[in-house]
């Protein structure tokens, strides 16, 4: 499941506190996992970021993603996403 969300957050980056866009939200059934997909709201490299997290949490911490299976499906689920968005 998948929503469209336009909200905006601030995230504390290693180059100060960047502000960025979410461009959607996802659950993956077969890892029980809730992740995040954004981008910077000042983006000129057009990077898009994702990350996971527990939406029950109220410290609201966004987890790095480094496995690669992992990573290859929510770049499965983004251009599905972006394809069904254009």
């Amino acid at each position: 499941m998948n929503q469209n969300i336009e909200e905006t957050f601030f995230l504390d980056a290693e180059e100060g506190s960047k502000e960025c866009k979410i461009i959607t939200s996802m659950y993956s059934e077969t890892r029980k996992k809730y992740y995040l997909i954004y981008e910077y709201v000042e983006n000129k490299e057009e990077e898009i970021f994702v990350s996971s997290y527990e939406p029950n949490e109220e410290d609201g911490t966004l987890n790095d993603i480094t496995d690669e299976k992992e990573l290859e499906e929510i770049t499965k689920f983004l251009e599905e996403f972006e394809a069904e968005n254009e």
